[in-house]
Parts: C-alpha cells; sequence; structure tokens
C-alpha cells in the first residue's frame, strides 16, 4: 500500500510486530491442545491459553477453520513414518512403534491422533492433506520396504493396507482399554504373521 503521500508503502506496524511469532504461537497451540483436545474448540479461549489475543491469533492462522487445517497438518507432520526400515527390519520397527506406543508419554499424542481422525473422516475434502500423511503415507511406506523385502507386486497394497489396519486399530484398543497384556500377545501374532509372510515371500523368489 502507497503512502498518502505517494511516496513509498506504508507499513503495518501490527503485521510487523507479530510477523515473527507465528511458529511460537503455534507451538504453543499444539501444546494446549495435546493437553485439552480439539474438541469444541474456541478462538477466544485458546487465545487466552496461549497468551495472545484472539484478534492475534486471527491475524496469523484465518479462521477456526483455517487454524484447525493448520493444528491437524501438525499432527500429522508429529506422527513420523519410520525410515529405518530395512530389507529384514519390519517385524523390528512394529515392535519398536509399539513400545513406544506403550509409554505413558505417548498417550496423549495417540489420543489426539485419534481424535483429529474423527474430526478429518467427517470433512475429507477439508482435511485432505492430513489423512494422506497418516494413512497413505503409511500405505506407501509399509508397501515400499515390503517390495525390498520380497513380497510380490501383486500382493503389496493389500499386505500393507492390512499391516497398518492391524497395529492402528490395536493402537486404538490400547488407549480405549489399556489391556497391556491382550494386545501384546496381539502385537506378536502381527509379528509372526509378518515373520511367515517373509517366509514365503523367500520361498517363491526361489521357487
Amino acid at each position: 500500500m502507497m503512502s498518502d503521500n505517494g511516496d513509498a508503502p506504508r507499513v503495518d506496524g501490527r503485521r510487523l510486530r507479530y510477523q515473527n511469532r507465528r511458529g511460537e504461537i503455534l507451538t504453543a497451540v499444539m501444546a494446549h491442545v495435546l493437553e485439552h483436545g480439539i474438541n469444541q474448540l474456541s478462538f477466544r479461549k485458546l487465545a487466552a491459553a496461549v497468551g495472545v489475543s484472539h484478534v492475534t491469533l486471527r491475524h496469523h492462522f484465518g479462521t477456526k477453520d483455517d487454524l484447525l487445517v493448520e493444528i491437524l497438518g501438525s499432527i500429522g507432520s508429529r506422527t513420523p513414518i519410520p525410515e529405518n526400515l530395512g530389507d529384514a527390519d519390519i517385524e523390528a520397527v512394529i515392535q519398536g512403534l509399539w513400545q513406544r506406543w506403550m509409554q505413558p508419554a505417548t498417550d496423549q499424542r495417540s489420543r489426539l491422533l485419534f481424535e483429529a481422525y474423527g474430526l478429518a473422516v467427517r470433512n475429507p475434502d477439508e482435511y485432505r492433506a492430513f489423512l494422506d500423511r497418516v494413512t497413505t503415507g503409511w500405505i506407501n511406506m509399509l508397501r515400499h520396504h515390503a517390495l525390498r523385502a520380497g513380497c510380490p507386486s501383486d500382493e503389496v497394497d493389500d499386505f500393507a493396507t492390512l499391516l497398518l489396519a492391524q497395529v492402528r486399530g490395536l493402537q486404538f484398543d490400547l488407549l480405549a482399554t489399556d489391556d497391556r497384556a491382550r494386545l501384546g500377545s496381539a502385537i506378536d501374532s502381527v509379528i509372526d504373521g509378518i515373520r511367515q509372510q517373509r517366509a514365503r515371500w523367500a520361498e517363491l523368489a526361489n521357487r
């Protein structure tokens, strides 16, 4: 925007004041929703909780729906896809994921993930990036490493889809029941199934 005399652009002082705070505010927002969830999220209550005005929050993130998109994007990016899956490590990574989910510190993140799932599946077009990150991204990762481990290409989609459904279902069950003995036995069965699949793939490859 030009100044009144047309000599130079007018500087928005409020924009300058907050231009470097967006990341800081988002970090505070994520800490709040991790503790309290995203159900019935209010701009004014959230702004008060993170120590800014609701005008500042709206300045950085737009509407409430825009902020929810940002929050779900952050949740998706904080649900990392393991990068250490090797040719023989599918079982070890699933076991490692389960051990991480068993830690009390992980409960809040897992609960927020499933709460976000519920919101996203009701509005899949609006929250497509989140769903792609936490579903399609994981399936693609499992497909890639299953192929490297010898899975036939005509089986890999089913294998990756079923494996993700199994571990996510057990993760949800853990949050719902905390029945660690029953679920520990179930994850052992999942891992045994992977080993059996790998042995079968090896036999097919040697024929």
